[in-house]
């Protein structure tokens, strides 16, 4: 009774905050459970990496390989273009930090990471940008770039991790990305895509860890053709593969 009546606490909850009707018990608390993921907190929480990842670190990422499954034509021209300058470039060089929340547990930056990442795609002279994230609400991640007054909104819906093992430490989340356009006098065209993120962490234990790999993989879809909720089974329309290695 008393997990019944917390689940209606929170119906009612959301429903207020979203102006909508409770849902009735059953079929309606899916909806219900979908519905507080805009809520801070309710949404599925953020990964938790390995506590030796705690720290600010220099990050070297190389492009390996760039795949558009469904032809280029198919693919979003601004991924694509931005997967094949990062392959045809030299591996990009940036700043990364994991920080340890009150609770214990080790979390990436996500707006810290967002920032000194993107600043590094964009050349020698990137486009002033500014990312927003909340530990407290981690799946909405915003940047904002203030001369073309373009805004990416990433929404994590789903995510997953094994338990970390000596050594050996996998993730793989998935996404919508909204991108705004720019603000400018003729406006922007929105897009939406979804993005399933992979990455596969290896190191050497031991006390004192001073480097570590990763392998990542990025698939691109269109939303119109697979929708969000399961991906299983998706082609995508731009995939690529990436190594990261992370130093002191």
């Amino acid at each position: 009774m008393v997990q019944l009546l917390t689940r209606r606490a929170l119906a009612s909850g959301v429903a207020l905050f979203l102006g909508t009707s409770v849902p009735a018990f059953g079929d309606g608390m899916d909806e219900v459970r979908k519905a507080a993921s805009v809520l801070p907190g309710y949404g599925p929480p953020d990964l938790a990496y390995p506590a030796e990842f705690q720290g600010r670190w220099r990050v070297t990422r190389d492009v390996v390989d760039v795949q558009t499954p469904l032809g280029a034509e198919a693919a979003p021209a601004r991924e694509l273009k931005r997967a094949l300058d990062a392959k045809a470039a030299a591996a990009s060089a940036y700043d990364a930090r994991f920080i340890e929340l009150e609770d214990g547990r080790i979390v990436a930056d996500r707006a810290f990471n967002a920032e000194q990442r993107e600043a590094a795609l964009l050349g020698p002279e990137p486009e002033p940008l500014t990312a927003r994230w909340e530990p407290s609400n981690p799946n909405i991640l915003t940047v904002s770039f203030a001369r073309s007054g373009q805004v990416v909104e990433t929404k994590v819906t789903k995510r997953s991790s094994e338990s970390p093992q000596p050594g050996a430490f996998g993730t793989s989340e998935y996404a919508r990305i909204a991108d705004a356009g720019s603000s400018g006098p003729m406006g922007g065209v929105p897009s939406i895509l979804a993005r399933r993120l992979q990455a596969r962490y290896r190191w050497e234990p031991g006390p004192g860890l001073q480097r570590f790999e990763a392998l990542e993989l990025e698939e691109i879809y269109d939303p119109t053709q697979t929708g969000f909720a399961d991906l299983a089974g998706a082609t995508p329309v731009v995939k690529s593969k990436a190594r990261l290695v992370y130093t002191r």
